[in-house]
């Protein structure tokens, strides 16, 4: 079998998994509907009556400002996090259900090598996590256009747009480095605790004022998350970093992949 056909198979065989994974559908579900729900619940509460004390204070940067350009910001604000979560998850149940069940062994027994399946693994979860950030974006703009239309606000805003998808796919690619956690600890439960180990460790980064070169809080931070001073200090170096973590990570589990023994 040569390397393409290789590919060709198993990322047959790991799309068809896809599909019938109920993570995977849990995962995309939230993605595509609440990741739009919250974007213009967000900005609806924060420019309503009921936005008082802390609810005020906390939304108060989405209480101004063009309303289709505030949807997408707090669209990309979320996605940086959200995808980011969805893909941790997703590659958690990827990687780490075959080994933890030990019925990875099977897969070692067909002529694809163990390499090449975890790429398929890799891209499967990479092309699943790019479509789900496209299509919460476009739910978000869709339902944007009708809120904005119905208001006589201006539309379309689609350098927002453009930045929620980014901030999407950046967070996604972050994913990436915990499917070699999972097959290092062989484990969907411990990928999860790294996921949420990451998770706040950003946030003591960012509090140490280290975000802007930290991989994992640099798409946040560019989307606005720490305020419009915190996204000016983020520039493309800090965001090419974060982009590579997910070429490196892809690297990292095939060469684990290929080493791996006792499955």
């Amino acid at each position: 079998m040569t390397t393409g056909s290789a590919l060709r198979a198993a990322l047959a065989v790991e799309t068809l998994k896809l599909r019938r994974s109920t993570v995977a559908r849990i995962a995309t579900a939230l993605l595509v509907l609440l990741v739009p729900l919250g974007s213009i619940g967000m900005v609806a509460l924060a420019r309503s009556p009921q936005a008082v004390g802390p609810t005020a204070a906390k939304l108060a940067d989405y209480a101004t400002g063009d309303l289709a350009t505030t949807h997408l910001l707090v669209c990309a604000q979320v996605l940086s996090v959200a995808a980011l979560a969805a893909g941790g998850f997703f590659v958690a149940w990827s990687f780490g259900r075959e080994l933890e069940s030990g019925t990875a062994g099977a897969l070692f027994g067909l002529a694809v090598p163990r390499g090449t399946v975890a790429l398929a693994k890799c891209l499967v979860a990479l092309a699943w996590i790019a479509s789900c950030v496209v299509l919460a974006v476009a739910l978000t703009t869709a339902a944007s256009a009708v809120v904005a239309g119905t208001s006589g606000e201006p539309f379309p805003a689609w350098a927002g747009v453009r930045d929620a998808v980014a901030a999407g796919l950046l967070g996604g690619g972050l994913a990436q480095p915990f499917a070699w956690v999972a097959t290092v600890t062989r484990s969907q439960l411990g990928t999860v605790g790294a996921l949420v180990g990451m998770v706040a460790l950003t946030q003591i980064v960012v509090l140490l004022g280290g975000g802007t070169w930290f991989p994992y809080a640099a798409p946040s931070l560019w989307a606005g998350m720490g305020g419009a001073e915190a996204a000016a200090a983020v520039g493309p170096p800090h965001l090419m970093l974060a982009a590579t973590m997910a070429p490196l990570g892809a690297a990292a589990v095939v060469h684990a992949w290929r080493r791996l023994t006792d499955v």
